[in-house]
C-alpha cells in the first residue's frame, strides 16, 4: 500500500499514508458487505450502496495516478470494455436495424399493429434493467480504482476479504442462534432461519465461505513461513475452523461441497508450502519438523478437520449433507429449463438480449408446462446467461479474462512459491467458476467487489513472480 512521503512521485500527484489507505479500502468493503449481499435489481439496499460507492469513487480518482493505472492495464482494459459494452446496449438504433435483430419478431409485430414501426429502440430488450446493470458497476469500479490508487498489495486485499469471510460466518451463526425472526437478516427476500450472513441467499453465503477458507488458509500459512506475530499464528487457524463450523450448519448443499473441497485443498497447501521463505533459524522441534516434513505437519489439521466434519454428520448437525441425499424439486427445474436456456442462447448469441434482461426475456420462451407460482429470475448458469445477455462480445471478454487468468497462474507456478500459490489461485477461481455453473453468486455486488480484488491480488502475485 502507498507510503506517506514528503517527496511526490512525478507519476503520482497525490500521496496517502498507509493507515488512511486501509481506512478507505475497509470503507469500500463495509459498504458492500452491509448493502451489497442481494442479487435482486429491486432491493432497497442498492440505493445507499451505489450512492456511497459513488462517493468513494471521488478519493479513488483523487489519488489515482496514470503510472499505477498502466501497471494494471489488462484488468482495467477488460473492465472498461465491459462498461462500454453495457453502455452500447443502451444506444438507440434505427427501426430497420433493430427489427432485423434476432428475437425481435414478436415486438416488431406489436410495433406495426400499434403504429410504432418507426420508433428507435436501444439494443437491449429491457432498457431499464440494462440501465440498472450499468449503474451496478459503480461498486466494482470503486473497489478496483481505490485498490489501484492506494497501491494495495495482494496481502492487503486478501486480509480484507478474510475479514469479510469471518464477518459473514459470525453473522450467520448469530442468525441461526436467534432464529427465523432474527433482526440480523438484512434483506426482505432471504433464506429465513439459515446462515446467510451478509448475503440474502444461503448458497451465495456458503460459496463465499469456501473462498474465505482458502484466503484464510493462505494468510495463515504465509504467517508461519514469514515468522510473523505469534497471535496471528493462532488467529488464522481459529478463524479457519470457525468458518468451517458455520459452513457445516448451513443448509446449502453446493456450499457444503465447496467448503469441503476448500478445506481439503487448504490442507494440501500446507504440504506444498515453501517453509524456508523466511530464511530465519528455527529453535524448536515443531518448526524444524514443519520444514523437513511439511506433509506430516499437514496430517494433523487434516485429522482434526476430518473428525470435526464426521462428528457433525454423525450427530445429524450438518443439514446440507442430509439434503444432498434428498430430492430437490428446484434442481429438477434447473434441468427442465436447460432446453429453454439453449434456445435463448441460439437466438441471442450474436448481440445479446441486454444485460439484466434475462428474467423478462425468459417469459417469451417459457412453455406453459413450466408455469408455476415460483418464477425463474436467473438462468442458474451465469456462464450461459452472460452470453445470452451480452452476445458474442461478452463471450470474447470472458475468453480474454480466462486467457489472462491461465497465463498469470502458469507464470506463478514457475516462481519460487509456485505450487503453493498456484494451487490457491486455481482452487479459488475453480470454486467461483463451478458455482456460477449452477447458480449466480457474481450477481451480488459484494461478490463482484471480492472478484475484482482477487483478480488484482493475482496480478500482484504475477508481477512478484516475474521479479524473482
Amino acid at each position: 500500500m502507498a507510503k506517506g512521503s514528503s517527496r511526490r512521485s512525478p507519476y503520482r500527484p497525490f500521496e496517502i499514508q498507509s493507515s488512511k489507505g486501509w481506512i478507505l479500502l475497509v470503507l469500500v468493503a463495509a459498504v458492500a458487505a452491509f448493502f451489497g449481499g442481494a442479487s435482486r435489481y429491486d432491493a432497497i439496499q442498492i440505493v445507499p450502496l451505489r450512492a456511497l460507492s459513488g462517493l468513494l469513487l471521488i478519493p479513488a480518482l483523487y489519488y489515482l495516478a496514470w503510472h499505477d493505472l498502466k501497471r494494471e492495464a489488462a484488468l482495467v482494459s477488460l473492465f472498461v470494455l465491459f462498461v462500454m459494452l453495457v453502455g452500447l446496449q443502451l444506444v438507440p438504433l434505427p427501426p430497420d436495424i433493430w427489427h432485423a435483430l434476432a428475437g425481435r419478431n414478436a415486438i416488431e409485430q406489436l410495433d406495426r399493429a400499434w403504429g410504432y414501426a418507426d420508433v428507435w429502440r436501444p439494443l437491449s430488450l429491457t432498457p431499464m434493467r440494462t440501465w440498472n446493470a450499468l449503474g451496478s458497476l459503480v461498486v466494482p469500479a470503486a473497489g478496483l480504482l481505490m485498490a489501484i490508487a492506494l497501491r494495495a498489495r495482494a496481502q492487503d486485499l486478501l486480509r480484507i476479504i478474510a475479514g469479510l469471510g469471518i464477518l459473514n460466518a459470525a453473522l450467520g451463526l448469530l442468525q441461526v442462534i436467534s432464529g427465523r425472526s432474527s433482526p440480523l437478516y438484512f434483506y426482505e427476500l432471504t433464506n429465513w432461519g439459515s446462515a446467510v450472513g451478509i448475503f440474502a441467499n444461503e448458497n451465495h453465503s456458503a460459496v463465499f465461505a469456501a473462498c474465505s477458507l482458502l484466503v484464510v488458509a493462505r494468510l495463515g500459512i504465509e504467517t508461519r513461513m514469514h515468522r510473523s506475530a505469534r497471535w496471528l499464528s493462532i488467529f488464522y487457524p481459529a478463524s479457519f475452523f470457525f468458518i468451517v463450523f458455520v459452513a457445516l450448519v448451513s443448509g446449502s448443499r453446493a456450499g457444503f461441497v465447496a467448503c469441503l473441497g476448500a478445506a481439503l485443498t487448504s490442507v494440501g497447501m500446507i504440504g506444498v508450502s515453501p517453509a524456508r521463505w523466511s530464511g530465519k533459524s528455527t529453535s524448536d522441534q515443531l518448526s524444524r519438523l514443519s520444514e523437513r516434513r511439511p506433509y506430516l505437519v499437514a496430517a494433523l489439521p487434516l485429522l482434526v478437520l476430518s473428525l470435526t466434519i464426521f462428528a457433525f454428520i454423525a450427530l445429524g448437525r450438518a443439514p446440507a449433507f442430509s439434503d444432498i441425499l434428498a430430492k430437490d424439486s428446484f434442481a429438477d427445474l434447473r434441468w427442465s429449463i436447460l432446453p429453454i436456456i439453449s434456445e435463448m442462447l441460439s437466438t441471442h448469441w450474436l448481440v445479446g438480449s441486454g444485460f439484466g434482461s434475462f428474467e423478462q426475456v425468459y417469459h417469451i420462451y417459457e412453455p406453459s408446462e413450466l408455469l408455476m407460482p415460483q418464477y425463474v429470475n436467473q438462468a442458474h448458469n451465469d456462464w450461459l446467461q452472460f452470453v445470452i445477455e451480452g452476445g458474442v462480445m461478452a463471450g470474447a471478454l470472458l475468453a480474454g479474462l480466462t486467457v489472462w487468468l491461465v497465463k498469470s497462474i502458469l507464470r506463478i507456478f514457475r516462481g519460487r512459491a509456485g505450487p503453493f500459490l498456484g494451487i490457491f489461485w486455481i482452487s479459488i477461481f475453480s470454486i467461483i467458476g463451478a458455482a456460477s455453473l449452477v447458480d449466480y453468486p457474481l450477481r451480488t455486488p459484494i461478490f463482484q467487489l471480492v472478484l475484482i480484488w482477487l483478480l488484482l491480488a493475482l496480478s500482484r502475485d504475477y508481477r512478484d513472480a516475474e521479479d524473482t
